[in-house]
């Protein structure tokens, strides 16, 4: 867990902490450091700011960013967009404007629950996690409108995956994925057909491996800079229900 860190606001005892622990002041805020290298890349000046904000929850996950358009596309959570929806998930896509405000229009996409997503050549990753009508899987969606959507793999060796939660691209090519079963929890997909696992597909190929097991609900994940190793959180403490556990795991 050397490169975690959490950014929130320093309460009373611990700004009265800092010099004797590793505690960084920004701006009014702190980043709460396990490792002293992390100074290397937030500076002495980070800082917070908000540009944009909604009474939904519309940025949830992916946070998916474009230096040539000067945009990010965000996954919402599942809530009730008006009062004769069903609880969804939305895409949106937010761009900034020659003043430095930012504006966010929804995507008129077709995934099936999204999730978590990821630059991938010149478009968006997007994982799927379904429901009780179509398949999750990896979704390619082109960046620019009209935001074409291919479905890349829905299943494994035939039985389909649980609810995709979270997806990154190693340097080879290959696609690395979890796939908890938090969207048959809150009841938005069928019951389970595979375990919680971490797998590896190969769009040249189409193979597609599972990689890791024993998990309690594989969440999100990253490689290392020099790509020798793969940080997998388990976030098996909350359950889709909203239930919790304290014996259950919430580590990496």
């Amino acid at each position: 867990m050397a490169d975690l860190a959490v950014l929130r606001e320093l309460s009373p005892s611990e700004k009265a902490l800092q010099g004797q622990h590793d505690i960084a002041s920004t701006t009014g805020h702190g980043f709460l450091i396990y490792d002293k290298s992390f100074r290397e890349i937030v500076g002495t000046s980070a800082a917070l700011e908000c540009v944009i904000e909604d009474d939904l929850p519309f940025a949830h996950e992916a946070a998916v960013y474009f230096p040539n358009q000067d945009s990010l596309f965000v996954t919402s959570n599942r809530c009730k967009w008006n009062q004769t929806d069903v609880a969804s998930i939305m895409v949106h896509k937010l761009k900034r404007d020659s003043n430095g405000r930012w504006t966010k229009t929804r995507v008129d996409t077709d995934i099936t629950m999204a999730n978590g997503g990821v630059n991938y050549q010149t478009s968006i990753l997007f994982c799927a996690q379904g429901d009780h009508s179509s398949r999750g899987g990896l979704v390619f969606m082109e960046a620019e409108a009209p935001y074409k959507a291919q479905m890349l793999v829905n299943s494994y060796h035939g039985r389909r995956f649980n609810s995709v939660n979270d997806v990154v691209i190693k340097s080879d090519g290959s696609v690395w994925f979890t796939d908890p079963i938090y969207g048959s929890e809150q009841g938005f997909c069928p019951k389970p057909q595979l375990p919680n696992q971490l797998y590896r597909f190969e769009p040249e190929t189409g193979s597609i491996r599972a990689v890791a097991d024993g998990f309690g609900r594989p969440n999100g994940l990253c490689f290392s800079p020099d790509e020798q190793t793969l940080y997998v959180t388990d976030t098996d403490w909350v359950h889709g229900d909203g239930t919790t556990d304290d014996t259950r795991a919430s580590s990496m």
